[in-house]
């Protein structure tokens, strides 16, 4: 399997994995109120108005309305950093269905197909231009920074740019109040294995999993950098907490697994991984490739290589 198509595997997470900065912080007039002995909050400006009443809707599915409030925002203020960071998200959101829709409810590889993935480069090349607008207007020090930068690495590796990757996820630590600090170690861990440096992935992704155990991308990840170091054990106990972990819908994590385990000598394990990766989405790319483990042909297969 290439590490295209394993970078595929894990986008959906790592969206959500923005989404949910949004989710986790307060709106701008809560910010606002919780600085002031003002319950009604005065002093929010419009901007902030629009930018809360968005997070709302956005917290809803309602995206098209989020759109409309971020758009009022930004009229109200064209240098409200929040509102771009949202908009850069929605983007995101927006570019990773159409690839999902052709990747992973199905396989398709058509003309239509074509069409809709360079409609998905568009919406994520808007998201790179709506997180750069947001990092150049938060002001020095703020939170906010650091997650539009670690937003700029996600946009960075799907279009297979690592070295940026790196640049904006070390930008993302550099900045002190930024939260979310495992989120840009995932990061930039993934794109140093991109670039073959799977030693200083493996200290990245290491790093990642020490601060959020939970963080189940950076233990797919920190998996497939095993995998691919000649480790199978390890690749075997960081993908099985995956795996078991109905949080952690990773595809990908059960083809891991399923490799790892026949480089052990654990057929039945590998048999058993590989089917519960065909049966979490059997339409999609990633089950073809982890179906043909499931023929006599699998220990033949990862012998040569593996995916």
């Amino acid at each position: 399997m290439s590490r295209g198509m394993a970078a595929i595997a894990a986008r959906a997470l790592v969206i959500a994995g923005l989404a949910g900065s949004v989710a986790s912080a307060p709106g701008c007039a809560a910010r606002r109120e919780a600085q002031t002995d003002d319950p009604v909050s005065s002093e929010a400006s419009p901007a902030d108005k629009h930018f809360d009443v968005a997070v709302g809707s956005f917290h809803n599915g309602m995206f098209e309305d989020a759109k409309l409030q971020l758009e009022r925002a930004l009229q109200a203020d064209p240098e409200h950093a929040d509102s771009y960071y949202l908009r850069g998200v929605l983007l995101l959101n927006e570019g990773r269905t159409l690839v999902d829709a052709i990747e992973t409810q199905q396989c398709l590889t058509d003309d239509a197909a074509d069409l809709q993935r360079r409609r998905a480069q568009q919406l994520h090349r808007q998201a790179r231009e709506a997180f750069a607008t947001a990092v150049a207007h938060y002001p020095d020090g703020a939170a906010g920074r650091g997650r539009a930068s670690n937003s700029l690495s996600v946009v960075s590796l799907f279009f297979h740019d690592d070295d940026a990757a790196i640049e904006h996820s070390r930008a993302a630590l550099q900045e002190r109040f930024y939260a979310d600090r495992y989120s840009a170690l995932t990061n930039l861990g993934w794109a140093y294995y991109n670039k073959g440096d799977l030693v200083s992935a493996t200290n990245e992704l290491r790093q990642a999993v020490l601060l959020n155990p939970d963080f189940c991308v950076a233990r797919y990840r920190l998996a497939q950098v095993y995998l691919d170091s000649n480790l199978p054990e390890q690749a075997v106990e960081q993908a099985r907490q995956v795996v078991d972990d109905p949080r952690c819908p990773i595809q990908d994590a059960h083809r891991i697994l399923g490799v790892a385990s026949l480089r052990l000598g654990d057929e039945q394990g590998a048999h058993e991984a590989f089917g519960s990766c065909v049966q979490l989405a059997p339409r999609s790319c990633l089950a073809q490739d982890c179906s043909r483990f499931l023929g006599s042909s699998a220990g033949d297969a990862v012998a040569r290589g593996g995916p």
